[in-house]
């Protein structure tokens, strides 16, 4: 499933608080469920928040962090994607 141009500037124009909320209520469901989907979500979110020069250096240095943790669970489609085709599934 490719991100639609809607879904795209939607995420883009959220701020860094709202897009962390997001991925905390993916994550959660992950982690509930061990969804795979919910992973990967989370991951895509909060590469967003990693890389968005407007959030604070901690909540980007803690979001790139949590971001690797997901990537390293051989188990989720997070491990075997990167940043551009987790955007590009969402």
């Amino acid at each position: 499933m490719n991100e639609t141009p809607l879904i795209a500037e939607f995420a883009s124009e959220q701020p860094p608080a709202r897009m962390v909320a997001g991925a905390l209520a993916h994550l959660a469901t992950h982690m509930s469920t061990g969804c795979p989907r919910a992973a990967m979500l989370a991951a895509m979110l909060l590469e967003r928040v990693a890389t968005d020069p407007d959030a604070d250096s901690h909540l980007r240095s803690h979001a790139r962090e949590l971001v690797e943790i997901l990537e390293r669970d051989p188990q989720l489609p997070v491990a075997a994607a990167s940043p551009a085709s987790r955007a590009a599934a969402f």
